[in-house]
């Protein structure tokens, strides 16, 4: 176990996500999901250390945040970490939250142990975003929870991937359809990686997604990404593989300064499409990007 670490991590203005996987760990079995894209097994690596509750808490209590930049719980799914109770309510105060879920928690217990201040900010979208999975989570019973919860002051909004399978695509904006009658915010997000041979997605950094080769190339984050054991990561592909991690989050040393580093990778062509494509910011802008890339080569060339 990590020491307690009192010093502040101070994210700056070109610093967009800050995120906190506390386990792997889901409830649902998705063919699709993003976090098992090029193959990954996640759930084969979910016996990877998770942090105990003081170390969670202790990390987020080094975060100065500003007003338009949350502490992001996700995973994996995060209410399945058997200390998350404690750490939404343990953390300063100060520390708003949003939390990414497939919400199939009990909501009575949420209700009752989660207190509605922690997940409420002025953004332009809710601070609890629901994925919903046709085939894995019941939309009846989302719209269900999604009521109660509202009734006790938190703000949901609902989103569906773009599947590019038609039947998927017709249910989830019939489903779309069906909530916004019902003042339900339900928002539709792109279908990223491949499909039945066929990429979809809008990237910035040609053949950095199933590319034809692996390359080499310097990244550097806009994100603060932390796996379940604590390790700090400069994109998504790193965290899910558990390839290298730069830091960790209790680490004494460990500032902001280092996530501004471009840092070298041997594994372009195999990125998550979470890092490379062109999406809105937390200002909900379209055309940023979370990683900058550069001085891409062919693994060969590197090695001369």
């Amino acid at each position: 176990m990590h020491d307690k670490n009192d010093s502040c991590i101070r994210l700056g203005d070109r610093h967009n996500y800050v995120a906190f996987f506390m386990t792997l760990n889901c409830n649902l079995r998705c063919p699709y999901c993003i976090n098992l894209h090029d193959g990954g097994s996640r759930y084969d690596r979910t016996g990877r250390k998770h942090m105990e509750a003081d170390e969670w808490i202790n990390a987020a209590n080094r975060l100065v945040l500003r007003d338009d930049l949350p502490l992001t719980l996700q995973g994996g799914e995060p209410t399945l970490h058997k200390f998350f109770f404690r750490i939404v309510n343990e953390v300063r105060q100060e520390i708003k939250m949003d939390l990414m879920t497939n919400m199939m928690f009990n909501v009575d217990a949420f209700i009752k142990n989660v207190p509605a201040w922690r997940f409420t900010r002025e953004a332009p979208y809710a601070s609890i975003r629901v994925s919903y999975h046709p085939g894995q989570n019941r939309i009846e019973d989302l719209i269900d929870k999604t009521f109660k919860l509202q009734a006790a002051g938190f703000r949901i909004g609902l989103y569906g991937i773009m599947h590019p399978d038609e039947e998927i695509r017709k249910h989830i904006l019939e489903t779309q359809e069906k909530c916004l009658k019902l003042g339900i915010d339900f928002r539709t997000k792109e279908f990223l990686g491949e499909w039945g041979g066929k990429m979809y997605g809008t990237f910035k950094y040609e053949g950095s997604v199933c590319g034809d080769e692996v390359k080499s190339c310097e990244c550097r984050t806009t994100e603060l990404l932390v796996d379940p054991a604590g390790y700090v990561y400069k994109c998504h592909s790193d965290l899910y593989e558990g390839r290298e991690p730069f830091a960790h989050i209790l680490d004494e040393d460990f500032t902001e300064d280092k996530i501004e580093e471009f840092r070298p990778c041997n594994v372009y062509g195999v990125c998550n499409p979470c890092d490379v494509k062109v999406k809105t910011n937390r200002f909900q802008i379209f055309g940023h990007t979370s990683v900058e890339i550069r001085n891409i080569k062919e693994v060969e060339k590197a090695k001369k």
